[in-house]
């Protein structure tokens, strides 16, 4: 990138006022495919040094003439907690021009709704997150924000979101469904088991593969046995998901099913089994017994 490069782009971490505005002018004469590059080295940067911090400069992309600068800063404002950030997705939900921006946005609105149900955002801003989330579940809401907010409800597990999750599940629309599965697994409620034992078995590739996933996130040992024939199914996503969710669970039989898969002669899958058991390795205690078992707040 010739105007922009690597250490100069570190060098914008942290910047506010006025030499945050004076950096804006000379963004705005960049060409549209320059700064999408640049946004996206910054989210590099950042994941690669912890101390590196370009919120401030994310949240002025919101208002960037390219959609896609606009959805790449909302992506890299994962990790910012502000409520001030959550009101300005609320913002771009309500008024982006293009609706590919806006559902970005409501994934963002996802990641609040997660750190509502851990108890760490204000009652204000869980208030307002909650009434946009509610809003967009609706049936009759464009489809693709719909899916979205759905998905995004599943973390807060509450009744209206439930709600929103049977009548997702309910429809005609397979990617609605997939969905609403998302949303059970996220809500980590054993109320959606059986639904998500049933669609493991799924003939739709789109449904196992969810099904994996919201096994691995309700984190059951009792769907062990099912991921373990997931394994081998005909879909590679899904083959691989399903190794990520026993490494999730956790547990001797899963460890077990994930030396076999490490041992065996297919490289994606084993190499998929060593990262699944360094992932279970993270989470478990000297004594084999998982932390959120002994600390579950």
């Amino acid at each position: 990138m010739a105007r922009l490069s690597h250490r100069t782009l570190a060098k914008l971490s942290g910047l506010r006022g006025q030499p945050l505005e004076d950096f804006l002018v000379t963004w705005h004469e960049l060409p549209p495919a320059e700064r999408r590059l640049a946004v996206k080295t910054m989210a590099e940067l950042a994941e690669d040094n912890v101390e590196l911090d370009f919120n401030d400069l994310y949240r002025r992309f919101l208002k960037d003439p390219d959609a896609e600068v606009r959805s790449l800063a909302i992506e890299g404002l994962w990790e910012d907690e502000r409520a001030s950030t959550a009101e300005l997705l609320i913002e771009t939900v309500r008024t982006d021009a293009v609706e590919s921006v806006r559902a970005v946005a409501v994934d963002g609105l996802g990641r609040f709704a997660l750190r509502i149900a851990l108890g760490e955002v204000s009652a204000r801003v869980a208030d307002r997150v909650r009434a946009m989330l509610l809003e967009l579940v609706a049936p009759g809401q464009p489809h693709e924000l719909r899916r979205r907010a759905v998905e995004a409800g599943g973390y807060l597990s509450e009744e209206p979101f439930r709600q929103a999750t049977r009548a997702a599940y309910a429809g005609s629309d397979i990617r609605l469904q997939a969905s609403a599965v998302r949303a059970m697994g996220r809500s980590a409620d054993a109320l959606w088991t059986d639904t998500i034992m049933r669609e493991l078995r799924s003939e739709e590739p789109m449904m196992r593969f969810e099904a994996v996933r919201a096994a691995g996130e309700m984190e059951d040992a009792r769907f062990v046995p099912a991921l373990t024939d997931a394994v081998d199914d005909e879909d590679t996503e899904v083959r691989l998901a399903a190794i990520e969710a026993l490494g999730l669970i956790g547990g001797q039989r899963a460890r077990q099913a994930l030396m076999r898969i490490r041992q065996g002669r297919d490289p994606v899958l084993a190499d998929a089994a060593e990262a699944a058991l360094d992932e279970m390795d993270t989470i478990t205690a000297p004594l084999g017994v998982r932390v959120r078992d002994i600390n579950p707040n």
